[in-house]
């Protein structure tokens, strides 16, 4: 795949992404927010505050390297995307068709509903897309494939920026479409 293609359609996601949250959750009360279709399940604010915590610290690691770049080219160069052993794995645990479920590590598992303001969060949700977005479109003057950001396993770990962008994206989805389950269970019981 192709550094500029890739970049268009993760755009076209990420567009999606905030799309949904505006057309299915924007008109939720906080009780509805918060619901939990079972205790050991997550609410729909805890979905979105999951990943404001995962992404918050890979955006702000992804505004770090495109902060530094000079921007000396007019056109971004396309280039052919290669994913090492880190990032295919990564991408794999986190695509949302996959059916493995990790827990997540203990600095992104949000806390209890009751304990979310769910306005906040959803703001914070559709700020750190925008962002996203923004550093996306920045990104395409970087090598994607030799520029590396830190994992959240630590600086010993690190993404390649096209993996971490792709890895972003496929996050995002699959806890969207999470939430968006949670949503029609609540159509379901809640009535």
């Amino acid at each position: 795949m192709q550094k500029l293609a890739t970049a268009s359609d993760l755009q076209a996601r990420l567009q999606t992404v905030l799309d949904v949250v505006e057309r299915e959750f924007a008109t939720l009360t906080e009780e509805q927010l918060r619901w939990r279709p079972a205790p050991d399940r997550w609410s729909i604010v805890e979905c979105l505050q999951h990943l404001n915590l995962a992404e918050r610290f890979y955006i702000h690691n992804i505004q770090h390297k495109v902060d530094a770049l000079a921007l000396v080219q007019t056109n971004p160069v396309d280039q052919l995307l290669v994913s090492d052993l880190v990032g295919k794995a990564m991408l794999f645990v986190v695509d949302p068709q996959t059916r493995v479920r990790l827990p997540a590590p203990g600095v992104i598992y949000p806390r209890k509903a009751a304990d979310l303001m769910p306005a906040d969060v959803v703001r914070q949700f559709v700020d750190l897309q925008t962002l996203l977005s923004t550093q996306l479109n920045k990104a395409v003057y970087l090598d994607w494939n030799r520029e590396k950001v830190m994992s959240l396993f630590g600086n010993w770990l690190k993404l390649r920026l096209g993996d971490a962008f792709r890895m972003l994206v496929a996050h995002t989805e699959r806890h969207m479409n999470q939430a968006m389950r949670v949503k029609a269970e609540m159509d379901t019981f809640v009535t």
